[in-house]
């Protein structure tokens, strides 16, 4: 999955509109990032690029920049 794609994901499972998320965001800025997405976040990783993520991994992510690298999300592609 390209990183483009993920994000498109991502702002799916925040409820954001599509298109919103550019990967600099501040996680405890994001209104809808909770423990529900969290788990969003998880099973995208993990059925797209085969990433296993626990809860305590995310904990050291401040960033959606972070959290694409926990999920081996390949950033330099569109």
């Amino acid at each position: 999955m390209t990183r483009k794609e993920f994000l498109l994901e991502m702002d799916d499972i925040l409820g954001l509109h599509p298109g919103t998320l550019r990967g600099d965001e501040e996680l405890d800025e994001l209104e809808n990032w909770d423990s529900t997405s969290l788990i969003g976040l998880i099973v995208l990783a993990e059925t797209t690029n085969d990433a296993h993520i626990s809860p305590d991994d995310v904990v050291g992510c401040s960033t959606v920049a972070d959290l694409l690298r926990l999920a081996r999300v390949d950033v330099s592609s569109s």
